[in-house]
């Protein structure tokens, strides 16, 4: 059995995909090692004289790392994007930008969980108070997202469509004069 090895496009970079794959296994690693961590004996217990459990700082350290992570990763993704896609630059440029958002909106929802178990008991009465903040965070790069993706609905669901009709026509044995001419009105 043989098997067909892939390889990426002439246009994209070897060190940006390196780069990419690099953060993306790191940030699961380090998901994987948070996630052993706290199945470690004693881990729940509470740092004397505080609110907050062995388990809640080790999260804190994991998550500022992750987001971290997940920061620097945003705009890689969309340069990997930028250099994969094919397509006319307006579009390529919006699909990037929606892939930099989502991986900015995915790290303040990250940062959010993750730091809740150590800061929220230290508000008290106050978690409120977090909630708030982090929804501030989020909500600029959720209305920007919504935005890129309302204004490139349009421009991505032509090219899908060209793209498309291209692929169907020259399996129908049709090349693309044959298209241009039935476009132009030739029967």
């Amino acid at each position: 059995m043989s098997l067909d090895r892939y390889t990426a496009p002439a246009g994209v970079d070897r060190d940006t995909v390196q780069s990419v794959s690099k953060l993306l296994l790191a940030t699961l690693s380090l998901i994987g090692l948070l996630y052993l961590a706290s199945l470690l004996p004693g881990i729940d217990r509470l740092v004397p004289g505080t609110p907050i459990t062995f388990a809640a700082i080790a999260s804190v350290i994991a998550t500022v790392t992750v987001v971290g992570l997940l920061l620097f990763l945003a705009p890689a993704l969309a340069d990997l994007v930028r250099s994969t896609f094919d397509g006319p630059a307006s579009v390529v440029d919006d699909v990037a930008s929606i892939v930099h958002l989502f991986v900015v909106l995915v790290a303040v929802l990250v940062a959010h969980r993750g730091l809740a178990p150590a800061i929220v008991p230290l508000l008290e009465g106050g978690a409120w108070v977090y909630d708030v903040v982090f929804l501030a965070l989020a909500l600029p790069p959720l209305g920007i997202l919504a935005a890129r993706l309302y204004v490139s609905l349009d421009p991505i669901a032509e090219l899908l469509a060209d793209k498309v009709t291209r692929a169907e026509s020259t399996r129908n044995g049709n090349t693309d004069e044959d298209a241009v001419a039935t476009e132009g009105g030739e029967h």
